[in-house]
């Protein structure tokens, strides 16, 4: 196997003096990993680009046997130097990346996970004022591109449009929105308001393109952070901790 694509690197790590390995996303492949020899040392196949978060573009060949991938050539398309000076920034940078990984699961998702990721890089590398939200807002849509994310457009159970509710629920084990009324009943639902539930539609709908505008008020921004994490860990199983998604 052989091909040539844009990726980023998610992780490196050195297995001998001069040699690496590399994991990194891509539109086609997902999240892989190769091996880069002479990657410490060669200036001419890799100038120096093998740092997480990079966008490269790569070749990449499979060995003699079939047993292994190694990375043949890199060239850096964006280096994203701001993020490795804002802390604050690089930390919304990989909590985005660690989510990204946890949920790629194969070829089928990675065009998805891949221009999400990186149109969310994008805003945090070139914007002005970079809302602490992003990292939600990422969860939010790329739930929603891979077809996990339900409509919020009315009520289920009763089709009670969301206009006509001051006040909706969102329920965790159904992903679905129900009325104060249908959701009496509803052991694991989560409040949101008309600003909250309109927010995480606008996302579902929209890419990381046409975020620049988006505001929440603190109490929406919870709701919405309850909505999706709760969402995420009773469907996908997975919880932040220590800096991580793990398995629940």
């Amino acid at each position: 196997m052989e091909f040539t694509e844009r990726a980023l690197v998610v992780a490196t790590g050195r297995f001998r003096e001069a040699d690496l390995w590399v994991r990194l996303l891509g539109p086609a492949h997902g999240v892989f990993q190769a091996f880069a020899f002479g990657g410490c040392r060669s200036r001419r196949r890799f100038g120096g680009c093998l740092d997480p978060l990079n966008l490269l573009l790569v070749h990449v060949v499979t060995d003699r046997q079939g047993r292994y991938l190694q990375l043949r050539e890199a060239s850096l398309l964006e280096g994203h130097p701001r993020l490795r000076t804002d802390l604050s920034r690089l930390g919304m940078a990989a909590n985005c990346l660690k989510f990204a990984e946890a949920v790629q699961d194969g070829t089928q998702s990675a065009p998805a996970v891949f221009e999400t990721l990186c149109g969310v890089l994008s805003i945090l590398e070139t914007a002005a004022e970079a809302s602490e939200s992003l990292p939600l807002f990422f969860r939010a849509r790329l739930l929603a591109a891979l077809g996990f994310w339900p409509e919020l457009a009315s009520c289920h159970v009763c089709g009670k449009g969301l206009h006509e509710m001051p006040l909706a629920h969102f329920g965790v084990e159904s992903g679905r929105l129900v009325c104060p009324d249908c959701g009496r009943n509803i052991a694991r639902r989560v409040p949101l308001g008309r600003e909250a539930a309109d927010a995480l539609g606008f996302l579902a709908a929209n890419s990381p393109e046409a975020w620049a505008d988006l505001r929440l008020s603190s109490s929406a921004r919870r709701e919405c952070f309850a909505a999706v994490d709760r969402f995420i860990e009773h469907h996908l199983g997975l919880v932040w901790d220590a800096g991580r998604y793990r398995r629940a």
